[in-house]
């Protein structure tokens, strides 16, 4: 078991080079963002979520997911609206199209790259708004939690599940989430922790 994981760390790893390129897109997407979002008072904070700041991302499927921060006294209406017009502005030069989620949002692909401009509240935890501020939340929690070998083994069971057609929490796809595949790694220790756990489940 562990010689075959050995090699398949080689497959979910991204190298130097890979790495550098992402880092490359990541800045430049949020340069872009940080500059339209100073003309919208309701908009407080912005950072990465995601698997990007994790660093539990795959090499051949890595989305930047930029998340503007509104004042939680924002409408619903100015929230959708004004996410949209910074997404639009920031990602103008690479063909932006919106997305649904529970909210609007907008993507856009930088050198094969997809980028998302997802809005959120700035609020309390528990306190929910929007299904996306909880992001912010997960985002930190395994930021603290999840050690160097934790994040390793998080790309190999996404990889597993990917190989087997369960990744991806869409509907069409009802599968795991990267997160969920954070949680279970955190939660049983290794990618072989928790494919010793699913073993044991019975219908």
């Amino acid at each position: 078991m562990k010689t075959i994981l050995k090699q398949a760390e080689k497959l979910v790893i991204p190298t130097r080079k890979v790495e550098q390129e992402k880092t490359k897109i990541a800045r430049l997407a949020f340069e872009l963002v940080d500059k339209e979002i100073s003309k919208y008072s309701q908009i407080k904070e912005i950072e990465f979520g995601g698997s990007y700041p994790k660093g539990t991302w795959l090499p051949e499927k890595a989305d930047i997911d930029i998340f503007i921060k509104f004042d939680k006294k924002t409408s619903e209406a100015k929230f959708s609206e004004i996410s949209k017009k910074v997404g639009f502005a920031a990602l103008k030069k690479f063909d932006p199209y919106v997305r649904f989620s529970e909210h609007p949002y907008v993507e856009a692909k930088i050198k094969g790259t997809k980028v998302n401009v997802v809005p959120c509240y700035i609020i309390e935890k528990g306190k929910w708004k929007s299904s996306a501020d909880r992001t912010q939340f997960h985002t930190k929690f395994m930021l603290e939690n999840l050690s160097g070998s934790m994040k390793n083994n998080v790309r190999l069971l996404k990889q597993f599940l990917k190989n087997n057609g369960i990744y991806g929490a869409e509907i069409s796809q009802q599968g795991f989430s990267g997160y969920v595949s954070e949680v279970l790694v955190w939660n049983h220790g290794s990618f072989e922790g928790v494919i010793k756990t699913m073993s044991k489940i019975k219908p």
